[in-house]
């Protein structure tokens, strides 16, 4: 893919921010996804990087490109030096490092033998990369709190805790140019009714779509529970859902997950 030369960008929704960039000499440039500022400045044999994130930080569904002359005097930068500086660059979008724990609206039954559908949107980190391969930094473009997921302090896993709600119409769904939407399908195998109070999305194990329409995606996830256990089976389709086209897959999985994958998905089958 040919890198396009920087240019202006208003403030918008949606558009394909993870596309390579050129970047001249001596120029300064604030780049921001959502609620997180990226500033960006490249020098004959330096890079300059600074970031900062909004204080509303779930407000903000914007896409920004503007050229600045200087650098606000409230960033800090860190400097990488080069013989010569890459003048090519790409932000790209991957999934945190840890799962994710989300809320459903209310208290979700299933009973034996069913399934139910939902839409989750998870935040994305970003990516900064020089030239080919070289990631100079990378950056949550929200700061998730901390959580601990098991049924005791000794058993179980730290994820991070979301603010959003798992969903079951896509149209209810907000579109926006952080985060990335999971089809998620969970399907009871036991004999008695599944109760979901939250729901941990394996994201590390995920890739990124885009899409034509400039939204981002992953693989649709299938969690079966089974009786008398504590894990969920996992599978994860190497393709998004049928009726859903990618334009392409921008990153791919931080973690590999092996066949017959067990995970730990759901909070009503143990004590909060």
């Amino acid at each position: 893919m040919e890198p396009t030369e920087l240019a202006p960008l208003a403030p918008q929704t949606l558009t394909n921010w993870w596309q390579p960039c050129t970047m001249l000499t001596d120029q300064c440039w604030h780049l921001a996804i959502g609620p997180l500022s990226l500033y960006i400045e490249r020098n004959q044999g330096e890079w300059l990087l600074g970031h900062q994130r909004h204080a509303d930080q779930e407000e903000l569904h914007r896409v920004l490109q503007e050229q600045l002359d200087s650098w606000p005097e409230s960033i800090t930068s860190s400097r990488y030096v080069f013989k010569q500086s890459p003048s090519q660059y790409q932000l790209l979008p991957c999934l945190m490092d840890r799962p994710v724990v989300v809320k459903t609206r209310q208290p979700v039954f299933i009973p034996p033998g069913e399934s139910i559908s939902f839409y989750l949107s998870t935040p994305v980190c970003i990516r900064l990369i020089l030239g080919n391969d070289l990631t100079l930094l990378e950056l949550p473009v929200l700061r998730l709190s901390d959580t601990w997921f098991g049924p005791s302090t000794q058993i179980g896993e730290l994820c991070y805790a979301a603010k959003t709600h798992a969903r079951h119409n896509l149209a209810e769904l907000p579109l926006r140019p952080h985060r990335a939407v999971t089809p998620l399908k969970v399907t009871n195998r036991s004999g008695e009714m599944l109760s979901i109070g939250k729901i941990s999305l394996p994201v590390p194990m995920l890739s990124v779509f885009a899409r034509e329409d400039h939204t981002l995606w992953t693989e649709a996830v299938t969690l079966e529970h089974h009786s008398d256990q504590l894990l969920a089976k996992l599978k994860i389709e190497r393709k998004l859902p049928e009726g859903i086209r990618a334009a392409q897959r921008v990153t791919t999985a931080r973690q590999r997950p092996e066949s017959h994958t067990l995970v730990r998905a759901f909070t009503g089958i143990f004590s909060d």
